[in-house]
Formats: structure tokens, C-alpha cells, sequence
């Protein structure tokens, strides 16, 4: 067994090149689970090449059972909706659609909520398809393949599909597929696929974790004049994106470039980066986040800021500031930000930063 020591405790995995290739590990602020365990591949935490991520979709839409039937596919806020979106868009059926799960509220038909009661921020919205063929797709629909990064127990993906059976009652398939499969129970309501299996253990420590980190809105407002685009919250088939019309090329050669999502919002960013990778330019891809990590481990350092939908909800970006990039570009679906949103005042004490509010 592998031995890691982080800050609230030890973490045992089996030694294995696969799982090396796909994670590396920190520590959660979070009393109920302190270990924290940093894809490599997902393109969140840390810094990671488009290509990598691209080619992390193609593995996992490999292990879907190909299939004819009408399928939603579903990703979850906030680390996987760019796993979900670009899973979906590698298996390429004409017959589904996608949507993920939000932790904002808007004023738009709620199709079903849960809570993800181990997550630091529990609450999750799955809205109702605007589109109208996506309602009647969705009508419909046989099967639904969930995505996510990691299946710790599997109890969260059977709960929500004890949810979808009460609205969805034509859905005869649920497929679970994820990157890292821990569990150990077996369900009865589906099927785990999954780039590894294994197993792993915590001791934690008796360190205390005094924390006035806020992770969920206080206020809950409804926010759609902020997010006023739907870029899967709401249903989508293909997202088809001009990311051109948001850079010249010219600008970046023979420069090093980082490229930030911003919470859920993800996959558009993704496509940016795809581009300039694709043109010649060194790229990575990661994301502001709402999950409080210790610098420990893989994480060796952190910014802090408020959120850019007005919610005053804490977000962190790390392992950037320890780095060298020759320019970083932020990427918003929020058509505003609020006057105290600093994430590019700090950036810009180190980097060039440019800001682009994407639309659809």
C-alpha cells in the first residue's frame, strides 16, 4: 500500500500506475471527509492540457454500452460538467441530449434537487429542458448515463436515481461512469464503468477544522440576469461555440497560456483552450472552484476571492501562483461581476490577464 501523509491524516491506496497517471492527493477542509484526492486529467484543481482532457472524454465515452435508445446524459456540478458535456459530445448520438446539475438558483422549472450530503456544498438543481424538443426528447427518453469524476460509495448516484424513477418512468438503463470507482457495494439500480477500481483507507488525525469558509449562498436569490445564457444548465445537444471571435491567434504565439473556467462554468473555456492548443500554442486548462483544500500534497498554493454571480460565496484557485505563465485568460458566463470580484487584480500581480464574457 501507498502511504500518503497529509495535514488530517494518512491516506492508504494500492500502489498503481493507473491510478498514478490519473490522480495525486491532498486534504479537504471538511470534517466529513479530510482526504482529497487531485485528478490529473479533469482539469479543475490543477493545471491540464486540453489534449489530456480530450482524450479522458474519449476513454470514458469508450466504456458507455452503445445503444439506439433516446439518452440524457448527466453531469454534476461542480468538477464533472465539463466531463459530463465533453463525454456526451465524444459518443455522439443524435438521439440524446445533456444537461448538468447547478448550484445556482434561477427563476427556470426545477425538474428535480438533491443533496450530495458528504460535499462542502450540498445542494443541487437539475432544471427542466427549455428547448422544446429537448421536452419531448426527454419525454421519452430509456435510458440515462450519469458522469461524474469519482464514486466514493455510490450512495449519492442511487439516491438520484430514485429521483429520476418517480419523474422519468419510461428510464429502463441508468450507467454510472466515472473515472475513480471506490465503492464496494453493488447496486441494483446500475452499472459502474470506470477508468479504475480499487480501494483506500483514512486514519484521520484530531485536527480541529475551524473554518468561516462559505460555500452556499445565505441569500438565496434567483440570479438568471447574471447567467443569462444557457450553456447546459438547461439542456443542450452539441454546444457549438465560436471561440475565435474571442482571441487572435497572433497574440499568443511562442506564449505560454493558461486558461480559467470559472465554477460550472467550464466546457465553452475548455473549447477555448482546445483551440489554442490545437493551433500551436502551449495551453492549460483549470477552474476557480468553491472546494476548500488544504495547501498540502499536490496543492502547493491558493488564492481566495468572492464568486462572480453576486452570491459572496467563497472561491479558490490553486497551483497557479507558483507557476510561470506568459499570459492567463479568465472565461465568465456571468454577463457582470461584482465590484469586490479581485481574481484578476491578484492575477495580474504576476500575469497578464485578459477577461472574456462569453455568449451563446
Amino acid at each position: 500500500m501507498n502511504r500518503i501523509e497529509l495535514k488530517t491524516g494518512i491516506l492508504s491506496v494500492e500502489k498503481s500506475q493507473a491510478l498514478e497517471r490519473l490522480v495525486d492527493y491532498s486534504s479537504r477542509i471538511n470534517k466529513k471527509r479530510g482526504f482529497f484526492f487531485v485528478s490529473k486529467v479533469l482539469g479543475k484543481h490543477i493545471p491540464t492540457t486540453p489534449s489530456l482532457m480530450k482524450s479522458t472524454y474519449q476513454e470514458l465515452a469508450n466504456l458507455i454500452p452503445k445503444s439506439d435508445e433516446k439518452t440524457l446524459f448527466v453531469g454534476f456540478a461542480e468538477a464533472a460538467t465539463a466531463l459530463g458535456q465533453g463525454v456526451f459530445e465524444v459518443f455522439n448520438s443524435s438521439n440524446a441530449f445533456y444537461m448538468h446539475s447547478s448550484r445556482f438558483k434561477t427563476s427556470h422549472k426545477v425538474l428535480l434537487s438533491f443533496k450530495e450530503e458528504h460535499s462542502h456544498a450540498p445542494s443541487h438543481i437539475f432544471y427542466a429542458p427549455q428547448n422544446k424538443s429537448l421536452q419531448e426528447l426527454l419525454e421519452n427518453i430509456t435510458r440515462i448515463v450519469l458522469i461524474d469524476d469519482e464514486v466514493t460509495t455510490g450512495n449519492t448516484a442511487n439516491n438520484l436515481i430514485e429521483e429520476f424513477k418517480e419523474i422519468l418512468p419510461k428510464v429502463k438503463t441508468y450507467t454510472l461512469i466515472t473515472i475513480l470507482d471506490w465503492s464496494s457495494k453493488k447496486y441494483d439500480n446500475f452499472d459502474i464503468y470506470s477508468l479504475y477500481k480499487g480501494k483506500f483507507s483514512f486514519e484521520k488525525n484530531d485536527k480541529e477544522f475551524s473554518s468561516n469558509i462559505k460555500s452556499e449562498a445565505q441569500n438565496i436569490l434567483s440570479i438568471e440576469k447574471i447567467i443569462p445564457y444557457n450553456f447546459a444548465r438547461y439542456g443542450t445537444k452539441k454546444l457549438n461555440i465560436d471561440v475565435k471571435k474571442y482571441i487572435k491567434l497572433e497574440d499568443f504565439r511562442n506564449k505560454k497560456v493558461l486558461v480559467l473556467g470559472t465554477a460550472e462554468f467550464m466546457y465553452a473555456p475548455y473549447l477555448l483552450a482546445k483551440y489554442l492548443e490545437d493551433n500551436g500554442i502551449e495551453t492549460y486548462f483549470q477552474a476557480t472552484t468553491r472546494s476548500p483544500i488544504n495547501i498540502d500534497g499536490t496543492i502547493t498554493s491558493q488564492i481566495t476571492f468572492k464568486d462572480n454571480y453576486f452570491e459572496n460565496i467563497d472561491n479558490f484557485l490553486y497551483n497557479v501562483m507558483d507557476r510561470e505563465y506568459d499570459k492567463v485568460i479568465v472565461c465568465y458566463e456571468s454577463i457582470s461581476l461584482p465590484k469586490d470580484f479581485d481574481l484578476k487584480a491578484q492575477l495580474e500581480t504576476k500575469f497578464e490577464t485578459q477577461e472574456i464574457f462569453f455568449d451563446i
